[in-house]
């Protein structure tokens, strides 16, 4: 696979949103595709606003980053090896906190991101792990029917 498909990127907005039910967190889920576009997007409706524009950033930010929203949040601090990274661009942000993550075919390619937003940072962690999960089971799923159709 070399691109991301509209049904993993769907499949990975509903692991996250049954997950966030679950934790009673209103969240924003957010995919975006190898260009940093929008694939797949949905909200709960109790979500507050700034989750759904958090959810793409983080999304953006971890495609952008190859690695986890978070993975930077110290070092683009005052006195951090990367300070104001998280502002430099023009254009689109980078959100440097938890809840985004790549998405990566099966050979471990990035070919996407997922931003979750609207809970605690915890939440977010956790649901943007359920969303990555429910990626790689629906991407197996479809490489095991592939295998059965050769």
């Amino acid at each position: 696979m070399t691109r991301l498909e509209l049904h993993l990127a769907q499949a990975a907005v509903a692991g996250a949103l049954a997950h966030a039910a679950q934790r009673e967190a209103h969240s924003a889920v957010a995919v975006v595709d190898l260009g940093g576009n929008l694939l797949a997007f949905a909200a709960d409706p109790d979500a507050i606003l700034a989750a759904r524009d958090l959810a793409v950033a983080k999304a953006y930010t971890s495609l952008s980053l190859r690695a986890e929203s978070g993975a930077l949040d110290s070092s683009v601090q005052p006195g951090g090896p990367f300070y104001g990274l998280n502002t430099a661009l023009n254009g689109r942000p980078l959100v440097t906190f938890a809840g985004g993550r790549p998405l990566m075919d099966e050979t471990g390619n990035v070919i996407g991101a997922v931003g979750v937003s609207g809970g605690t940072l915890d939440d977010d962690t956790q649901i943007s792990a359920a969303a990555v999960s429910a990626f790689e089971d629906a991407r197996s799923q479809q490489a095991a029917r592939e295998r059965l159709g050769d």
